[in-house]
């Protein structure tokens, strides 16, 4: 019985010691970014044209998309038709006056588009 206790521990210890490896590891490309303050940088679609298409940010910075246009915006990530989730988000439907922001948690370089009317769109690159 002690053997098998023993065993169970072990074992245990193990498991956690791998699901913390993966947790860091995770942190490490993916930050959490809770208690930082980031910049805000705001994108504005007014006229069919983002007024800020091409945004250079910081982990841990956040982007809020805003449609001020009478038409609905679908923002995406990723090319259209083949979208990838940014901070959980694959694609988001603004109606007039909405709007919704991001955090810049992945480093590298991104596009967005606006699904409906894709000639709407940008980029933004996240750097360390």
């Amino acid at each position: 019985m002690k053997s098998k206790l023993l065993m169970a521990l072990a074992i245990a210890a193990g498991c956690g010691t791998i699901i913390f490896a993966i947790t860091q590891n995770s942190s490490t490309n993916n930050p959490s970014c809770a208690g930082v303050q980031g910049t805000n940088h705001q994108v504005m679609i007014m006229d069919d044209k983002p007024d800020n298409d091409n945004i250079k940010g910081k982990l841990c910075d956040t982007i809020t998309f805003m449609n001020m246009d009478n038409v609905a915006r679908e923002i995406a990530f990723g090319p259209h038709e083949n979208h990838v989730p940014y901070d959980g988000v694959a694609e988001k439907v603004l109606n007039k006056d909405q709007s919704f922001t991001i955090t810049l948690n992945q480093a590298g370089s991104f596009h967005w588009h606006d699904h409906i009317h894709d000639e709407v769109e940008g980029f933004f690159t996240v750097s360390k």
